[in-house]
Protein backbone atom coordinates (compact mmCIF):
# COMPACT_ATOMS: atom_id res chain seq x y z
CA UNK A 1 0.00 0.00 0.00
CA UNK A 2 1.67 3.40 -1.27
CA UNK A 3 2.11 6.40 1.36
CA UNK A 4 -0.42 8.31 -0.27
CA UNK A 5 -2.91 5.37 -0.17
CA UNK A 6 -2.77 4.63 3.59
CA UNK A 7 -2.70 8.84 4.18
CA UNK A 8 -5.95 8.91 2.03
CA UNK A 9 -7.63 5.96 3.82
CA UNK A 10 -6.89 7.40 7.51
CA UNK A 11 -8.33 10.62 6.44
CA UNK A 12 -11.02 8.83 5.49
CA UNK A 13 -11.35 7.53 8.94
CA UNK A 14 -10.83 10.42 10.66
CA UNK A 15 -13.85 11.89 8.87
CA UNK A 16 -15.87 9.53 9.77
CA UNK A 17 -14.96 9.99 13.82
CA UNK A 18 -15.47 13.52 13.09
CA UNK A 19 -19.20 13.07 11.46
CA UNK A 20 -20.25 10.56 13.97
CA UNK A 21 -18.65 12.94 16.97
CA UNK A 22 -21.05 15.87 15.28
CA UNK A 23 -23.66 13.65 16.05
CA UNK A 24 -23.00 12.93 19.69
CA UNK A 25 -24.77 16.05 21.45
CA UNK A 26 -27.89 14.36 20.08
CA UNK A 27 -27.33 11.19 21.56
CA UNK A 28 -26.19 12.48 24.70
CA UNK A 29 -29.08 15.12 25.24
CA UNK A 30 -31.92 15.66 23.08
CA UNK A 31 -35.18 16.93 23.42
CA UNK A 32 -36.92 14.14 22.29
CA UNK A 33 -35.66 12.24 25.31
CA UNK A 34 -36.95 15.02 27.89
CA UNK A 35 -40.39 14.90 25.93
CA UNK A 36 -40.36 10.89 26.31
CA UNK A 37 -39.95 10.67 30.14
CA UNK A 38 -42.34 13.07 30.80
CA UNK A 39 -45.05 10.98 28.67
CA UNK A 40 -43.66 8.47 30.94
CA UNK A 41 -43.74 10.59 33.83
CA UNK A 42 -41.17 8.19 36.23
CA UNK A 43 -42.57 8.27 39.96
CA UNK A 44 -40.05 7.29 42.72
CA UNK A 45 -39.65 3.68 43.45
CA UNK A 46 -40.72 2.73 40.05
CA UNK A 47 -39.03 -0.38 37.84
CA UNK A 48 -38.33 1.33 34.25
CA UNK A 49 -36.99 0.00 30.94
CA UNK A 50 -35.24 2.20 28.35
CA UNK A 51 -34.63 0.09 25.71
CA UNK A 52 -32.14 1.09 22.71
CA UNK A 53 -31.13 3.63 25.86
CA UNK A 54 -27.55 4.59 23.69
CA UNK A 55 -25.49 7.06 25.64
CA UNK A 56 -28.75 7.11 27.96
CA UNK A 57 -29.99 10.23 28.10
CA UNK A 58 -33.61 9.18 28.93
CA UNK A 59 -32.25 6.91 31.39
CA UNK A 60 -30.22 9.47 33.78
CA UNK A 61 -33.38 12.02 33.41
CA UNK A 62 -35.55 8.95 34.83
CA UNK A 63 -33.56 8.18 37.58
CA UNK A 64 -33.16 11.52 38.80
CA UNK A 65 -36.64 11.32 39.15
CA UNK A 66 -36.48 8.87 41.82
CA UNK A 67 -37.42 5.23 39.79
CA UNK A 68 -34.80 2.41 38.85
CA UNK A 69 -33.99 2.09 35.26
CA UNK A 70 -32.07 -0.61 33.26
CA UNK A 71 -31.00 0.52 30.48
CA UNK A 72 -30.81 -1.88 27.45
CA UNK A 73 -28.59 -1.76 24.15
CA UNK A 74 -27.31 -4.08 21.89
CA UNK A 75 -23.88 -1.98 21.07
CA UNK A 76 -21.42 -2.45 23.63
CA UNK A 77 -20.06 0.60 22.93
CA UNK A 78 -23.28 2.72 23.63
CA UNK A 79 -23.15 0.54 27.00
CA UNK A 80 -20.21 1.22 27.66
CA UNK A 81 -20.59 5.39 27.10
CA UNK A 82 -23.63 4.65 29.53
CA UNK A 83 -21.90 3.37 31.92
CA UNK A 84 -19.66 5.90 32.53
CA UNK A 85 -22.15 8.43 32.24
CA UNK A 86 -23.27 6.55 35.25
CA UNK A 87 -20.78 6.81 37.20
CA UNK A 88 -21.21 10.90 37.20
CA UNK A 89 -25.03 10.73 38.30
CA UNK A 90 -26.00 11.28 42.04
CA UNK A 91 -28.66 8.21 40.89
CA UNK A 92 -26.13 5.90 39.57
CA UNK A 93 -27.33 3.38 42.15
CA UNK A 94 -30.56 3.29 40.52
CA UNK A 95 -29.54 2.59 37.35
CA UNK A 96 -28.53 -0.58 35.84
CA UNK A 97 -27.14 -1.14 31.87
CA UNK A 98 -27.60 -4.31 30.46
CA UNK A 99 -26.63 -6.25 26.60
CA UNK A 100 -29.81 -6.98 25.12
CA UNK A 101 -33.00 -6.42 22.41
CA UNK A 102 -36.36 -5.65 21.96
CA UNK A 103 -36.55 -8.93 21.09
CA UNK A 104 -35.04 -9.83 24.07
CA UNK A 105 -34.96 -8.33 26.67
CA UNK A 106 -33.27 -8.94 30.23
CA UNK A 107 -35.72 -8.51 32.81
CA UNK A 108 -38.34 -11.15 34.47
CA UNK A 109 -41.79 -10.89 33.30
CA UNK A 110 -44.11 -8.38 34.72
CA UNK A 111 -40.99 -6.85 36.26
CA UNK A 112 -41.16 -3.18 35.00
CA UNK A 113 -43.54 -0.43 36.03
CA UNK A 114 -42.95 1.02 32.56
CA UNK A 115 -40.74 1.51 29.44
CA UNK A 116 -39.96 3.40 26.37
CA UNK A 117 -37.80 3.56 22.92
CA UNK A 118 -36.50 6.54 21.48
CA UNK A 119 -35.97 5.86 17.87
CA UNK A 120 -35.26 2.43 17.54
CA UNK A 121 -38.28 0.82 16.49
CA UNK A 122 -36.77 1.00 13.04
CA UNK A 123 -34.07 -0.75 13.92
CA UNK A 124 -35.85 -4.13 15.08
CA UNK A 125 -35.95 -7.06 13.22
CA UNK A 126 -38.93 -9.25 14.76
CA UNK A 127 -41.86 -6.96 15.30
CA UNK A 128 -43.79 -9.77 16.50
CA UNK A 129 -41.20 -10.93 19.00
CA UNK A 130 -40.40 -7.48 20.17
CA UNK A 131 -43.85 -6.60 20.57
CA UNK A 132 -44.59 -10.04 23.01
CA UNK A 133 -41.53 -8.94 24.39
CA UNK A 134 -42.87 -5.73 25.73
CA UNK A 135 -46.15 -7.67 27.06
CA UNK A 136 -44.21 -10.04 28.64
CA UNK A 137 -42.09 -7.62 31.02
CA UNK A 138 -45.03 -5.01 31.43
CA UNK A 139 -46.52 -5.54 35.04
CA UNK A 140 -50.37 -5.30 35.48
CA UNK A 141 -51.20 -1.09 34.95
CA UNK A 142 -47.90 -0.90 33.52
CA UNK A 143 -47.12 1.50 31.01
CA UNK A 144 -45.01 1.81 27.76
CA UNK A 145 -44.24 4.53 25.27
CA UNK A 146 -42.40 4.01 21.75
CA UNK A 147 -41.60 7.03 19.56
CA UNK A 148 -39.19 7.80 16.36
CA UNK A 149 -38.68 10.58 14.74
CA UNK A 150 -41.05 10.85 11.37
CA UNK A 151 -38.56 11.92 9.40
CA UNK A 152 -40.78 10.86 6.19
CA UNK A 153 -42.88 14.37 7.41
CA UNK A 154 -41.50 17.43 5.22
CA UNK A 155 -41.96 19.75 8.28
CA UNK A 156 -38.98 17.65 9.91
CA UNK A 157 -35.71 19.58 9.62
CA UNK A 158 -33.64 16.49 8.90
CA UNK A 159 -36.66 15.38 6.49
CA UNK A 160 -33.90 15.70 3.17
CA UNK A 161 -31.30 14.03 4.54
CA UNK A 162 -33.09 11.29 6.26
CA UNK A 163 -36.57 10.76 4.39
CA UNK A 164 -35.49 7.55 2.46
CA UNK A 165 -34.16 5.93 5.00
CA UNK A 166 -37.48 3.26 6.22
CA UNK A 167 -37.10 2.14 2.88
CA UNK A 168 -33.20 0.22 4.31
CA UNK A 169 -35.13 -0.15 7.81
CA UNK A 170 -38.20 -1.88 9.39
CA UNK A 171 -41.17 0.32 9.06
CA UNK A 172 -42.83 1.94 11.70
CA UNK A 173 -47.04 1.79 11.04
CA UNK A 174 -48.67 3.29 13.89
CA UNK A 175 -52.06 1.86 13.73
CA UNK A 176 -50.45 -1.79 13.08
CA UNK A 177 -48.30 -1.42 15.91
CA UNK A 178 -51.04 -0.46 18.27
CA UNK A 179 -53.14 -3.45 16.86
CA UNK A 180 -50.35 -5.74 17.22
CA UNK A 181 -50.29 -4.58 20.83
CA UNK A 182 -53.60 -4.37 21.40
CA UNK A 183 -53.79 -8.40 20.44
CA UNK A 184 -51.03 -8.84 23.35
CA UNK A 185 -53.66 -7.89 25.64
CA UNK A 186 -52.47 -4.18 26.12
CA UNK A 187 -54.79 -1.00 25.46
CA UNK A 188 -52.74 0.66 22.85
CA UNK A 189 -53.08 3.78 20.46
CA UNK A 190 -50.70 5.09 17.98
CA UNK A 191 -50.76 8.62 15.97
CA UNK A 192 -48.99 10.50 14.51
CA UNK A 193 -47.92 14.01 15.95
CA UNK A 194 -45.30 16.50 16.95
CA UNK A 195 -42.79 15.79 20.38
CA UNK A 196 -39.90 18.13 21.12
CA UNK A 197 -40.48 20.29 18.16
CA UNK A 198 -40.60 17.55 15.33
CA UNK A 199 -43.29 15.38 14.17
CA UNK A 200 -42.69 11.98 15.30
CA UNK A 201 -44.86 8.54 15.28
CA UNK A 202 -45.91 7.76 18.87
CA UNK A 203 -47.58 4.64 20.28
CA UNK A 204 -48.87 4.70 23.69
CA UNK A 205 -50.23 1.18 25.72
CA UNK A 206 -50.90 0.12 29.70
CA UNK A 207 -51.27 -3.54 30.39
CA UNK A 208 -54.89 -3.71 32.20
CA UNK A 209 -54.78 -4.82 36.01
Amino acid sequence: MSHDHHRHDHDKGFMANVHWLLKVHKFWQADTNRAIVDMVDPQPGESLLDIGAGMGPATVLAAARGASVVAVDPSGLMRSICGVRRLFQRARGRITVESGTAENLPVAGGSMDALWTVNSVHHWVDLDLAFAELARVLAPGGRLVLMDEDFTHPDHPMHETHHGHEDEMTAVHVEAIAASLGDLGLDATGQKTVAAGVPVKLIRATKPI
